[in-house]
């Protein structure tokens, strides 16, 4: 089954969104396109589970992602 490509009252389809991480409920989003933008659901999971399932890396994810 193919993922939902827009999550209610986020502005952006999935597809326009490259990378994420988040605090608690606030998102901040890298676009494709370099814009950053923040968002905070009304249910975080949900929002993580929609990003997941449509292949947007989570930032905290990647190897040395964290500078020292």
């Amino acid at each position: 089954m193919a993922a939902v490509t827009h999550f209610p009252d986020f502005e952006y389809s999935a597809l326009e969104v490259f990378k994420y991480m988040y605090i608690l409920k606030d998102f901040t989003l890298m676009l494709n396109d370099g814009d950053i933008v923040k968002f905070t659901p009304d249910d975080e999971d949900a929002f993580k589970k929609w990003l997941d399932d449509n292949g947007v890396q989570n930032i905290r994810e990647e190897k040395d992602w964290v500078v020292k």
